[in-house]
């Protein structure tokens, strides 16, 4: 039963919450979407988990569920990528192999003391998907889905959802409302800045980009706003900015990978986040003294 706990701690890290009850919420939100990314959802993070224990990895990290969130996105990745019309023993393998890199990857950062969020998932998965799916290696090709119309007034109200539920790869509305209230159990205010970062990056991404409609509708760029959103969520007025500033900045990343021809996955979250915690460390650290203001209007 601890082990299961630690398993669904790690699904609820996806979003950056430590907590299986979130965990477990979020992987039966999966398989509203699609069965089988219910259940990659759940082998990922016990891959990771497995794999951490068995090569000694930290117990306070593994505990924390700091090795199974990539592993789990990982997995998903590779059925969203290769398994979605049909599973085999190779796409299977193929997504366990990917749920240890991610893991190994994730132990590089965590021994240096560094921040990965998502990023071990991002660079797996642009190897060895994104990467097989190009070259047309082990007869495998990309089966990722058309992107169900969502652009009627209805569907643009429920579009923040459909953003939730593309932070794991699903396309369903009952999958986005499942994943907020996972994140609303453990914390009402990340659950509220994601939605708002929800809103914000369709804004942002209209104002700034020529964005074919329905992939806005669909939530395509508001996904890696709600992660950045649950990262710096807090109560201050500097974490509103914190978040407005690093939404707008997951929507110009995620336009600038994608036009590269990458798969952005979570990497405009991931990017953003670096950036901003970097900035956030400046701000918190600082220090402004009446004479330093007074010697600078004054020199």
């Amino acid at each position: 039963m601890r082990f299961i706990k630690i398993v669904l701690v790690g699904i609820g890290q996806i979003f950056l919450q430590e907590n299986g009850l979130s965990g477990l919420i979020i992987a039966i939100a999966m398989f509203f979407s699609h069965w089988a990314l219910g259940l990659s959802c759940l082998l990922g993070s016990l891959i990771g988990t497995a794999s951490a224990i068995l090569l000694h990895y930290p117990q306070n990290e593994i505990k924390q569920g700091l090795y199974g969130f990539n592993a789990s996105l990982a997995f998903m990745c590779t059925i969203f990528t290769f398994g979605l019309t049909g599973l085999s023993p190779l796409i299977l393998a193929l997504g366990a192999f990917n749920a240890v890199l991610s893991t190994l990857l994730m132990r590089e950062f965590t021994k240096r003391n560094l921040t990965a969020y998502t990023f071990p998932f991002v660079a797996t998965c642009w190897l060895f998907c994104q990467g097989i799916a190009h070259f047309g290696l082990f007869g495998l090709s990309q089966t990722t889905p058309n992107l169900a119309d969502h652009t009627t007034t209805l569907d643009a109200i429920k579009q923040p959802f459909y953003a939730w539920a593309e932070v794991n790869f699903g396309a369903d509305l009952i999958t986005g409302l499942l994943l907020f209230l996972a994140i609303a159990i453990n914390s009402p205010r990340a659950a509220m800045w994601g939605m708002t970062a929800a809103v914000f990056s369709s804004f942002f991404a209209t104002c700034l980009f020529d964005i074919e409609p329905n992939r806005l509708a669909n939530g395509i760029y508001g996904f890696s706003a709600i992660l950045l959103a649950c990262a710096f969520a807090g109560k201050r007025l500097r974490d509103f900015v914190y978040v407005l500033t690093g939404t707008a900045l997951t929507v110009v990343i995620q336009f600038g990978v994608a036009k590269m021809g990458l798969a952005p996955y979570t990497i405009g979250f991931i990017v953003a986040a670096w950036l901003m915690l970097w900035f956030k460390n400046k701000v918190d650290h600082s220090t402004l003294s009446s004479q330093k203001l007074s010697n600078f209007f004054n020199p």
